[in-house]
């Protein structure tokens, strides 16, 4: 028995060094098929496939024309392979204040009347990851450039171009990003040359006119080599400085005698403006006080007869209530009356004629008192009966 569990054991440990090299066999069988037959291509990353050999309705032969997306893609030795071009914006800097994908030199642009601009500038530049055509904006007609050049830069409009692809983009410009940049930049170092020396000293100077320029230069350049799979998606100025310092200081001195001039005008302007306004506004204020004064009156004369409409409402009701107050009087008089009886009534007749006798047969009482000689009368009435 205990044979047997001694065996059993041995035959566990032996397995799990066998089942453990078959894990590790089996990995590393896996990573070498992709690292052999597969490639990752970044997100940033557009995957261009070369065919080495073509078979007639399975495989091209060279570069193909569409690119891949990001991922994981077969290739096999011998047969196919990946080459990769960045999917992202690409910066060619000419100078060296700021460092980009591409560093050269900065660009000495001749003017029209002698004198060299050493001029900073960055073209922004992207890659086509398949042939067609794209709508792009950023982009201007070079025949519309020239229309109202002095007063505005002209506005960019939407223009839609025919491109090629990353085959094309290979075929002309070679595989290496580097080298593919450099042969570019050379064409669009002399269209910007071309383009800017056609300013004078001063005209450089001008935003308008350079910027015209600019565009103008970007606009052949993107004609030139859209077809080839790349583009000029920006170029922008940085800086721009004379050989000569007299010419700055010269430049410089005009810039500010226009400057000044122009601020001379706006404060007139403006001294002009605030004393129209304060025209305006003294005018308004009259007005104001007028339309103010007729709406015064106005409301004077509406609370006037409010006020005599309310007074001789009131004094209707305060006569109403007068004379609802003497009914009331007459009214209480006469039910005293009623209770004490006849000889009161005869009594208050006989008022007139007995007030009216010499001597007064009823002494000590005004006739003009009811309560007082009734009660006289007839106390002395009960005196008798007495």
């Amino acid at each position: 028995m205990q044979e047997q569990i001694h065996n059993s054991g041995n035959e566990k440990g032996s397995f799990l060094p066998f089942f453990a090299s078959f894990i590790v066999i089996s990995v590393l069988m896996v990573v070498t098929f992709f690292f052999v037959f597969g490639k990752v291509v970044p997100p940033n990353m557009i995957g261009i496939r070369r065919n080495f050999i073509g078979i007639p309705g399975v495989l091209k032969a060279g570069y193909q024309d569409i690119g891949l997306a990001s991922g994981l893609h077969w290739k096999a030795p011998f047969i196919s392979n990946l080459v990769l071009i960045p999917r992202d914006f690409q910066f060619i800097q000419m100078g060296d204040e700021i460092k980009g994908d591409l560093n050269l030199e900065k660009l000495k642009i001749p003017t029209t009347d002698g004198s060299f601009v050493n001029t900073d500038m960055s073209l922004i530049v992207r890659f086509f990851d398949k042939p067609g055509s794209t709508e792009r904006t950023g982009t201007v007609e070079v025949e519309n450039l020239k229309k109202n050049s002095n007063e505005s830069v002209p506005v960019v409009q939407k223009v839609t171009r025919v491109h090629g692809g990353p085959n094309d983009l290979i075929n002309t410009f070679g595989r290496d990003l580097n080298t593919q940049l450099r042969t570019f930049s050379i064409g669009a170092e002399s269209n910007l040359k071309k383009n800017l020396s056609d300013l004078s000293t001063t005209g450089f100077f001008n935003p308008v006119l350079r910027e015209i320029a600019v565009l103008k230069a970007t606009e052949e350049v993107n004609k030139e080599v859209n077809n080839r799979g790349i583009e000029i998606w920006a170029t922008l100025i940085l800086r721009y400085v004379y050989e000569k310092q007299s010419i700055d200081d010269q430049i410089f001195a005009k810039n500010l005698q226009d400057a000044t001039k122009k601020l001379n005008h706006a404060q007139s302007a403006l001294a002009e403006a605030k004393a129209q306004t304060e025209k305006i506004l003294a005018q308004w204020d009259g007005q104001k006080i007028n339309v103010l004064r007729v709406e015064g009156q106005t409301t004077v004369q509406v609370y006037d007869e409010e006020a005599k409409k309310y007074e001789e409402e009131k004094i209707a009701e305060g006569n109403r209530l007068v004379e609802v107050a003497k009914s009331e009087v007459e009214k209480q008089k006469n039910e005293i009356l009623a209770s004490l009886g006849g000889k009161v009534y005869t009594a208050r007749k006989l008022v007139p004629f007995l007030s009216s006798l010499k001597g007064g047969i009823i002494t000590n009482v005004d006739p003009y008192n009811v309560d007082s000689w009734i009660k006289k009368l007839t106390s002395d009435h009960k005196q008798e009966n007495k």
